[in-house]
């Protein structure tokens, strides 16, 4: 019995001093060896451990989800774009947090030393968490931070290195070039850990190909694989190294490197890529075609290959052209664009080689209509992009003249036509009409018969007919199938991408209103439409378009005039086609010999001629300029080649003599103002640049010294002296405002067309202010609670360590307004506000036209809540913080 109670008092004994011993371990304030191992353990396999686990889960995830462009030398870490890391926040402020509590509960630091090493590993655990976030200031403070304050501990190197890498991120190369070297000395003269060491080679690598000094990263990138990595780091280097070898043409080491990364066994698309870069590298002196040939070939009847199809036929075209059969490989790049499906740079890739070779063969409205497609789905950073995009203008301009020419020329030669003959072409045409419908008729019976769909993919109309040239001849056609365009696309502005629908800001404000109330090109053409012949197996259909009145005749003539003059322009000027501008030319001299553009016309010939060194013709055309049109330009630059020199030495004078002007407008010294002017006008009145500013300065200062009513007239005769001049829009408005404050004239633009640009002028652009981030949502749409909620649910779990708060109140009868802030500056807000409006789960059940969502400062938000006018404040966003993705 008392052995019992001795063992029953020993136990209880033990479990006590154990418990005082495990209380006494967790504080932190004293340094004993019981609680540096209670913490280091703790620290380790329960924070640090679970942190790790979703730092490498989220940088897996994020490995997985970018997308690299093939079409560029590779970077050896691809870490994606701002949307790529938003989607691992959950994953990474995990990771924060638990870094956090390792700091904040184990941390113990005697003696100058922090004496817990998973503590450590913490800091940097955070420094990566932000980084994979694109955090990149948080990123560089912790990186930093560890690396000066455990600069005797080995983790600081790879600080270092992390450091490094966050410099090449954010584009400061001198820093991370200085990192680098860096931690290189200390490679050199003492230890740094073996993973370390191989990673180092690797960020040098990238760094140099973010640089585009691709020679040193070759020298880094074969070092990297002298030392090893990890599986996917030395696949993806020795990709790169393909690369290198391939833009410098050393094609066999390049198809070398390429065979070493398919045994290798990549994901698919590495592996794709490195066949069709064998193929591209394939060398018309020492390869084999046939074999590249066969092998591209199987590719194409891959199914796992269809959307990879265009970059299969665009190796092929390539190959085609290095055995020398450029039809061959037109043909090609033909099926490569058609069939291209997701990849828009290589659409636009093999757009544009198809363009070139038809530009070089001069084929220019073939050229015109690849160019078109090249320019549509081209990024605005690729090379020489605006270069091919103003070609692609060119030929489009090039096109549009030359079919106004053949158009007009074959309207006037059915004009003059005999009745008889011009009956006889048109039933010939009707009859063919008839026959292709009867055909189709029998071909669709036929396909129901068998019960196969008949697809109807015929043009309307007179576009049926073979050939569908009588389309261009008739207006009535033409507006027929304008008609269909609106139908289909819209009525479209007339310009670049026409095709993308949602182009925000190409209306301005109240253009779309006023179009609906002067009944739009839609509404007229519908109505021309409708008011003229729609059968196309009458006669009248056809007719309805022939210019036969005489001052039809004439309009037809001048557009043909205008059209051929614009060519002759383009190619020459533009395109530097002096064989297609010497025939336009003359085509042109020869139809219309006293045509309006004949200086202009003689003056392109004489240029022409003596670059060419024809002196004969060139003496021609010079003589017909210098004795038709001596007063002229062209005579004075003929007969003075330096006239253009002292030309432009009057309009130096001139803006010389302006700035004196504008500064003593501002001194407020108008009776000299309007003596500038005075002068200016007498002395250089052909400056139509110059002339109208002068001329507004001299109208406001008028109204300074003298009466209202002397303002109103000279501003008014400047309007109607230089209506296109820059300087209208401010006449317009001292014009209405001399209208509704003196009652002088008639108001030429409603107050309304200016409140928008007054309303934007009350916001203050300022990014480092406190921002917000609005959403305005329409009350008798949208819950207002629900999508509280959802907005609640979303911080929580993309922006989990970020404190704001949301909030809602009432912004009209009509619309609510939620809030969440502060963001500190710009940059925080917009990130939110681009995670936000690509969020399913918030927009859930929402139409695009139920809500708008806006960044904001706090200072331009109670402007935004009193005026209540969002689509200025739209304007103001648009101008200012929206940015091309």
């Amino acid at each position: 019995m008392l052995d019992r109670l001795t063992n029953r008092y020993s136990f209880l004994t033990l479990m006590i001093l154990l418990i005082m011993v495990l209380m006494n371990s967790c504080s932190t304030k004293r340094n004993t060896w019981s609680r540096r191992a209670y913490h280091n353990v703790t620290c380790r396999y329960n924070v640090y451990w679970n942190g790790m686990n979703s730092l490498n889960e989220g940088a897996k995830g994020l490995h997985q989800d970018v997308k690299d462009n093939y079409n560029e030398i590779l970077r050896v870490y691809n870490y994606g774009s701002k949307q790529d890391a938003q989607r691992v926040y959950p994953k990474m402020d995990r990771t924060i947090k638990k870094a956090s509590i390792g700091i904040q509960k184990h941390s113990m630091y005697f003696g100058g030393e922090e004496r817990i090493n998973y503590v450590r590993y913490s800091y940097l655990m955070m420094g990566k968490a932000h980084f994979y976030k694109q955090d990149y200031i948080s990123a560089r403070r912790v990186f930093d931070y560890v690396a000066k304050e455990y600069e005797e501990h080995p983790i600081h190197t790879e600080a270092y290195l992390w450091l490094a890498k966050t410099y090449i991120e954010t584009e400061r190369f001198e820093k991370a070039e200085a990192t680098l070297n860096l931690l290189q000395s200390k490679a050199e003269n003492s230890y740094i850990p073996l993973q370390v060491r191989k990673d180092l080679a690797m960020v040098y690598a990238d760094f140099y190909i973010a640089t585009g000094n691709y020679d040193d990263a070759y020298y880094f990138l074969e070092r990297g694989l002298e030392l090893g990595n990890k599986r996917d780091v030395v696949t993806r280097a020795e990709f790169i190294l393909g690369q290198i070898n391939q833009l410098d043409g050393d094609l066999q080491k390049a198809t070398d490197y390429y065979k070493s990364v398919i045994k290798r066994n990549p994901d698919y698309i590495m592996a794709f890529e490195a066949r069709m870069n064998m193929a591209q590298c394939y060398d018309e002196g020492t390869g084999d075609s046939k074999n590249i040939n066969k092998t591209l070939q199987k590719m194409v009847k891959d199914f796992r290959n269809k959307e990879f199809l265009d970059q299969i036929y665009f190796a092929l075209a390539d190959v085609a052209l290095k055995d020398g059969n450029p039809d061959l490989a037109i043909e090609y790049l033909k099926k490569s664009v058609s069939s291209s499906v997701q990849d828009n740079y290589q659409k636009s890739k093999s757009s544009l080689q198809l363009a070139e070779m038809y530009f070089e063969r001069a084929q220019y409205n073939d050229a015109q209509a690849y160019y078109d497609t090249a320019v549509t789905f081209l990024p605005v950073d690729y090379p020489d992009y605006e270069l091919i995009k103003n070609k692609a203008t060119v030929l489009a301009d090039i096109v549009v003249h030359a079919e106004t020419i053949f158009l007009q020329d074959s309207l006037q030669r059915l004009a003059r036509m005999d009745t008889i003959e011009l009956y006889a072409l048109i039933d010939n045409i009707i009859a063919d009409y008839i026959a292709e419908k009867e055909r189709r008729e029998e071909e669709r019976a036929l396909a129901m018969d068998q019960g196969v769909m008949f697809m109807d993919n015929a043009p309307n109309q007179a576009a049926q007919r073979p050939g569908g040239k009588w389309y261009f001849y008739n207006s009535q056609a033409m507006s027929m199938g304008r008609t269909e365009f609106i139908n289909k696309w819209g009525n479209r502005k007339l310009e670049d991408n026409w095709r993308l629908s949602d182009k925000r800001g190409i209306l301005g404000a109240g253009e779309e209103e006023v179009a609906l109330e002067q009944g739009g090109a839609a509404n007229d053409t519908t109505a021309l439409a409708d008011s003229q012949p729609s059968d196309p197996e009458s006669r009248e259909y056809y007719l309805a378009g022939i210019p036969f009145s005489e001052d039809e005749f004439l309009a037809s003539r001048e557009l043909e005039i205008d059209a051929y003059h614009q060519l002759g322009f383009l190619y020459l000027e533009e395109l530097n086609d002096t064989l297609n501008a010497e025939a336009t030319y003359l085509e042109f001299q020869k139809k219309y010999p006293d045509n309006k553009y004949r200086v202009e016309s003689w003056y392109a010939l004489y240029k022409i001629y003596s670059e060419r060194g024809d002196a004969e013709k060139s003496a021609y055309y010079r003589n017909l300029i210098v004795s038709n049109f001596p007063e002229s330009d062209y005579a004075k630059v003929i007969m003075d080649p330096d006239f253009y020199i002292k030309k432009s030495e009057q309009k130096g004078q001139a803006a010389r003599l302006y700035e004196r002007t504008f500064d003593s407008y501002n001194r407020e010294q108008y009776y000299r103002v309007i003596s500038y002017a005075d002068r200016a006008l007498n002395e250089y009145p052909d400056d139509t640049a110059l002339i109208p500013r002068f001329l507004y300065l001299r109208a406001v200062s008028l109204g300074k010294v003298d009466v209202p009513d002397t303002m109103y007239n000279a501003l008014n005769d400047l309007l109607r002296r230089y209506p296109s001049s820059p300087v209208i829009p401010r006449v317009n408005v001292l014009l209405n405002l001399l209208q509704s404050e003196y009652g002088i004239g008639e108001p030429l633009v409603s107050v309304a067309d200016t409140t928008l640009t007054e309303d934007i002028s009350l916001y203050n652009y300022d990014p480092n202010a406190l921002h917000l981030v609005i959403v305005i949502i329409n009350n008798t749409d949208i819950e207002l609670n629900p999508l509280k909620v959802r907005i609640s649910d979303f911080k929580q779990k993309y922006f989990r360590l970020v404190r704001l708060n949301i909030k809602s109140l009432m912004l009209d009868n009509q619309r609510s307004l939620i809030t969440i802030g502060n963001f500190e500056g710009e940059s925080a807000a917009y990130d939110f506000y681009t995670a936000l409006i690509n969020d399913n789960y918030v927009t859930s059940g929402m139409a695009v036209q139920e809500y708008e969502i806006y960044p904001i400062t706090v200072n331009n938000y109670p402007i935004l809540y009193r005026e209540k006018n969002v689509k200025a404040y739209q304007a103001f966003f648009d101008r200012y913080y929206k940015k091309d993705n």
